[in-house]
């Protein structure tokens, strides 16, 4: 599947129909594989704190790079840890599946 363009002013983005691809002033985001597959799984490497910390700052493993649109993450960052840990456990439990997502691609400049 080819990326769509990025979009401008005055529109907010566009969306793949499948929503799993989104385009907008920040480039195009890519929806994660939240399964726990150990070759293509986002959270495969992530410990309980980290997806915690993840919600909380909206950066990858809590300190890397940002999380894209169209992720909430500041409204999941609202949840208590309970909650969020619950939230952890249950994709962790996940059948795990092997699909490899692009990487996000940067806004032209």
């Amino acid at each position: 599947m080819k990326a769509p363009a990025t979009v401008s002013e005055p529109w907010g983005g566009s969306f793949a129909p499948t929503l799993t691809a989104w385009s907008g002033p920040w480039g195009v985001s890519f929806t994660a594989n939240l399964t726990p597959d150990p070759e293509t799984g986002v959270l495969r490497d992530f410990t309980e704190q980290q997806f915690i910390q993840t919600m909380r700052t909206g950066r990858h493993q809590g300190q890397g790079r940002q999380i894209l649109p169209p992720m909430p993450w500041q409204n999941y960052g609202r949840m208590t840890d309970d909650d969020l840990k619950a939230v952890f456990a249950y994709l962790r439990q996940l059948p795990a599946v092997r699909n490899k997502v692009p990487d996000p691609i940067p806004a032209a400049k």
